[in-house]
């Protein structure tokens, strides 16, 4: 497979997000995808901070890591207007209602959910919009397997039937929802590839993030995670 990776060297930020454009679509798809201040929380390709830059003059985008700011600077050292930032997402710097939207790729499907989503609700500007997309378990009970490989990256994810009640119980009310599933096999799929072509060297820095990649993008493509491993994208409006 020829994928068009966005640099030919690999690092962390390079990895494509699950979901892959479908998120961004999803939520473009609305008429009320414009305003002036936005939010990235977690890694973002340039092509999502393109596309929403010009829905949203002020960008901001916050990483909870420093290795992975480093690389996402590295990623977007062409768009000079974005602004990025080093903050833990359960305690922003940022002001109460400051932000039309906020946008979260794959980066809250963790037990700090509930003290992120507060937060959140808290920057969110009274009937604000909240993209969100989340790794969701498929079919209960979820195969040892699987279970293992989410305790290993720290996942907690909901279930497909479950997450639209936890989002409604926190304040939120849902505008339009997508099941992403499909596109998990492509998102596996390209990691390998990155993964192949990698060099060595790299693989020794990032040795616990690179194994741990593998292992998952295995168990998905090759041991039947696919059956239980899934992806769903909300659209929310902040609730008064």
């Amino acid at each position: 497979m020829n994928y068009d990776l966005e640099k030919k060297s690999t690092s962390i930020v390079n990895f494509p997000l699950p979901g892959g454009n479908k998120q961004l679509e999803h939520l473009l798809e609305q008429k009320y995808a414009n305003g002036k201040t936005v939010l990235i929380i977690g890694p973002a390709s340039a092509s999502i901070v393109k596309k929403l830059i010009n829905n949203y003059p002020e960008l901001y985008l916050i990483s909870d890591s420093y290795d992975s700011l480093i690389n996402i600077r590295m990623n977007l050292k062409e768009i000079n207007s974005v602004i990025i930032k080093m903050m833990d997402y359960t305690h922003t710097d940022f002001k109460n209602n400051y932000f039309d939207l906020i946008y979260s790729q794959g980066s809250v499907s963790i037990p700090e959910r509930k003290n992120i989503l507060k937060e959140m609700k808290r920057i969110l500007a009274d009937n604000g919009f909240l993209s969100i997309g989340e790794i969701v378990s498929l079919k209960e009970p979820v195969a040892g397997f699987v279970k293992d490989i989410w305790e290993q990256t720290g996942l907690e994810p909901h279930s497909l039937q479950s997450i639209n009640q936890f989002y409604t119980s926190k304040g939120f009310k849902i505008v339009s929802e997508k099941d992403l599933s499909i596109t998990l096999k492509d998102y596996y799929e390209k990691i390998m590839y990155s993964l192949s072509k990698t060099g060595k060297n790299e693989k020794d820095e990032n040795k616990k993030i690179f194994t741990r990649m593998k292992h998952e993008s295995h168990a998905y493509l090759k041991l039947g995670g696919d059956k239980y491993i899934g992806f769903k994208s909300l659209i929310l409006r902040k609730s008064n």
